[in-house]
């Protein structure tokens, strides 16, 4: 961390962008301008890994499987012999994964989440043992739940645009959120922060599809229909 850099800074210019500066202001009040997420203290990694290494962990054999998506640097670890994902935050067996919320922002988070779905779609079947929820028998189905997830978003984001949504603010507005589909209104501010910024994942993605154009005027990311 650089010692002058305002923590989430990037992160809620970012959001200001998306047409939620409402939040933003909201946001500081509640954090205060000298929040830091990572104040507690982390250490650097002992090492670094880039993916293909092996890991011997008592009877398993780990292969490291790179997944960016969630975040840049996500990694799954695999075993295709004991049958075993060690699947982290990359496939979950009940919710999805914030995409579009991380340190570094990424251009295209939702593309690299869906590319790195495929990855692992491609790879041995395995039991799923994810970082949040239960142990379930297969990740191949649980990865074929999550990609039409988000082809369905990926449709009802291009949806809203169509009806006259200009930016990703608008869009998540007229969706609805959590397995409860509860309005964006009804969330508190840090999830309503989570959903704009996946909202705009699914927007950068269908802009990556030319299935929409946008153009940032004025400080705000106005998108349309292509």
């Amino acid at each position: 961390m650089t010692p002058s850099r305002a923590p989430l800074n990037e992160q809620l210019e970012h959001l200001r962008l998306l047409g939620a500066s409402e939040l933003v202001d909201k946001l500081l009040a509640a954090l205060g301008r000298d929040h830091d997420p990572v104040k507690a203290g982390w250490e650097l990694p002992d090492i670094w890994l880039h993916g293909g290494e092996l890991i011997d962990a008592g009877e398993l054999r780990l292969e490291v499987v790179p997944t960016p998506g969630h975040t840049k640097g996500h990694m799954v670890f695999h075993d295709p012999t004991a049958g075993l994902l060690f699947a982290g935050d990359h496939v979950l067996p009940t919710i999805t994964p914030s995409i579009g919320f991380e340190p570094v922002l990424s251009p295209n988070a939702l593309g690299d989440f869906l590319a790195s779905l495929a990855t692992v779609r491609a790879r041995p079947e395995a039991r799923l043992l994810p970082a949040h929820g239960s142990v379930t028998d297969s990740v191949h189905r649980r990865v074929d739940e999550l990609v039409a997830h988000h082809g369905k978003r990926l449709d009802e984001t291009l949806a809203a645009i169509e009806r006259g949504a200009m930016s990703a603010y608008d869009v998540a507005a007229q969706l609805t959120w959590t397995r409860r589909e509860r309005t964006l209104d009804e969330l508190d501010p840090f999830n309503q922060m989570l959903a704009i910024t996946e909202t705009a994942a699914h927007l950068q993605l269908l802009a990556a599809q030319n299935r929409l154009t946008y153009d940032d005027v004025d400080g705000l990311r106005c998108y349309r229909a292509a």
